[in-house]
């Protein structure tokens, strides 16, 4: 068994997270249309739900579903978009939404969801908990334009990259622990930091994993030419992975990222923020749960 298969085995969580899957389909169901079909299928299609566990595993008592339902489809919305932005055709080694129902139908899916979450909080009356998932979705956007400035740019810092990530993927999640612990900064900290950990292995997947694990084509990032954590690293041992990354050839450019060490370096940093994660984790009925994931996020296959 897994790590995460582990921590998905703590009492209670089975029930949290079928409430919160019952929560899903119901929320989008608010209005008939091809964004609600759209946006149904993205939600069917699953996933790790890190972000619900994390609703569930930092509350002391009565672990918020609403919070865990509209995190969960703010996320959704994102990947939705981002695989629209980006191009990619496979998510979760399924057919991307925009490859099967068009640009138009996949754009209007990823607001659908977006506008349901809000929905899904807004209902529990809870105006902190609307502020918090609010100024997440406002990060994620600042973030996605961070990107967008940065493609192709092999001469992006390290210190860009980062600040990217953490409104790209570590706000959602800092948010998740937020709205599950009520507010606790130090468990948001925990998020934030877990964020980075998580989202500095995803960059890493993408050069050495394979598809039959992660569901999607290795060197996606370097062919959209997104500059991340291992290619930053390789680019500045190598001119040709810095050619690729800046829109050049990209033959054989994957392969010279491995032999720069800029992947073994990357895990470094991953494993770091791990670390970090886990000193923001104070007394807590899940702490050793929360201390698991640090591990889990970082070594994973998919």
């Amino acid at each position: 068994m897994t790590t995460l298969a582990q921590v998905h085995a703590t009492p209670g969580v089975a029930a949290y997270m079928a409430e919160v899957e019952a929560g899903l389909a119901l929320a989008v169901t608010v209005e008939p249309g091809l964004a609600r079909e759209v946006a149904g299928e993205a939600l069917a299609a699953g996933g790790k739900r890190l972000r619900p566990l994390l609703c569930f595993l930092t509350a002391r008592r009565n672990p918020p579903v609403a919070a865990g339902v509209a995190v969960e489809m703010v996320h959704m919305a994102t990947l939705v978009h981002d695989d629209l932005v980006d191009g990619a055709r496979l998510r979760r080694g399924l057919p991307a939404a925009w490859s099967v129902y068009g640009a138009d139908a996949a754009k209007a899916a990823g607001d659908y969801l977006y506008a349901c979450a809000f929905k899904v909080l807004a209902d529990t009356g809870d105006a902190r908990a609307v502020s918090t998932l609010a100024d997440a979705a406002l990060c994620l956007a600042r973030g996605e334009a961070k990107q967008r400035l940065q493609t192709h740019d092999p001469s992006t810092t390290v210190d860009a990259y980062l600040e990217r990530c953490s409104l790209k993927t570590g706000k959602l999640i800092e948010a998740a622990c937020l709205l599950g612990s009520g507010g606790d900064v130090e468990l948001g900290r925990y998020g934030a930091a877990l964020g980075l950990a998580f989202q500095i292995a995803d960059d890493i997947l993408d050069c050495a994993g394979e598809t039959h694990e992660t569901g999607k084509i290795p060197g996606t990032d370097l062919r959209e030419g997104t500059p991340t954590m291992p290619l930053l690293f390789a680019a500045r041992e190598d001119e040709a992975v810095r050619l690729a990354l800046a829109g050049g050839p990209l033959d054989g450019a994957l392969l010279r990222v491995a032999a720069t060490g800029a992947i073994e370096r990357s895990r470094e940093a991953a494993l770091d923020y791990a670390a970090r994660a886990r000193s923001h984790l104070g007394a807590h009925p899940h702490r050793e749960e929360l201390e698991a994931l640090t591990y889990a996020v970082v070594d994973r296959a998919g």
